[in-house]
């Protein structure tokens, strides 16, 4: 037998997808245990209940930290065993209700969050907190709490709003969120050229954009400026340095990047070319991984 088939790989960097359901790591599961555990138990029941997440072998008796290892534990594996989509709905159910009610006076609290953010994220959605900033008494309050998929192909056919959409959505970035929709649905329904060109368009407006809002570009407003904003969002350079979030991207850390998708989308001038389904759906990831990692680079102005 080969080396190869002898290497073993530990549980906790096991992909969580299995030959269908895709549902949470156990790195996810554990972080959502340890903030879960600065609730009251009899809270957590509660919680666990709303979520659909009632395990019947939870004893009464069990600390808080084994009473969320066992519904958690049961509800994960109904999803990668049995394919059970509300099993896993219940999980990212859970995981919002926790976070929103999650006791905001405690120090350790935002560490905890990020932990669990951080975790998430890995596992391809992002958490969004949401706050009613007119609120007089409490304006940081969380009012409702979304996990959503950052991969479109998680979100082909329904009417969702993919972490994509929504981060475009509050930026005021409405045009290319509407391209990008409008990708994802010629996509689903398997019309590739389409895809790629509202693809492209999307891309190309969120750069225009970007560049407007954190360099000295200037909207000419004419068609085809996108590869001039481009320009002002990288810096051509020999060495390799950290990126400064707001400022132009390092050319080796992403600035390269972007201007070989930007290449790609435009191989036959402002044509974005033709491609079979594999291609399609390998564009659709590429871009939006570009497009947030542009935005989280270069975040809202206050």
């Amino acid at each position: 037998m080969g080396h190869e088939s002898e290497k073993l790989v530990r549980p906790e960097v096991l992909n969580s997808k299995m030959d269908g359901m895709e549902t949470l790591s156990w790195r996810t599961l554990a972080r959502t245990i340890n903030l879960g555990i600065e609730f009251e138990k009899s809270d957590l029941r509660t919680m666990l209940m709303e979520a659909n997440l009632g395990s019947g072998r939870v004893s009464r008796d069990v600390n808080k930290q084994e009473m969320l290892r066992t519904a958690m534990t049961d509800a994960r594996e109904s999803a990668l065993d049995d394919d059970d989509a509300d099993a896993h709905r219940g999980l990212l159910d859970f995981i919002e209700v926790l976070v929103k009610k999650a006791p905001s006076h405690r120090p350790h609290l935002p560490s905890l969050l990020d932990d669990l953010s951080e975790a998430l994220r890995v596992d391809g959605y992002e958490l969004f907190e949401h706050r009613d900033l007119d609120d007089p008494h409490d304006p940081f309050r969380v009012t409702r709490v979304e996990l959503l998929p950052v991969d479109p192909s998680e979100v082909p056919l329904r009417e969702e709003t993919t972490a994509l959409e929504r981060d475009l959505a509050a930026r005021g970035y409405t045009n290319a969120m509407g391209h990008y929709k409008l990708a994802r649905k010629h996509l689903a329904e398997q019309e590739h050229p389409s895809a790629n060109s509202q693809l492209r368009t999307a891309f190309e407006d969120l750069v225009v954009r970007l560049a407007i809002d954190h360099t000295d570009y200037s909207d000419s407003g004419r068609a085809g400026q996108g590869g001039m904003a481009l320009a002002k969002l990288y810096v051509k350079d020999a060495g390799r340095r950290a990126p400064v979030p707001g400022e132009p991207l390092p050319q080796k850390e992403g600035g390269d990047f972007i201007q070989g998708l930007w290449d790609m989308s435009h191989r036959n001038g402002s044509h974005p070319g033709l491609s079979d389904a594999q291609e399609a759906r390998i564009r659709m990831m590429l871009f939006t991984g570009a497009m947030l990692l542009l935005l989280r680079h270069f975040p809202a102005n206050p």
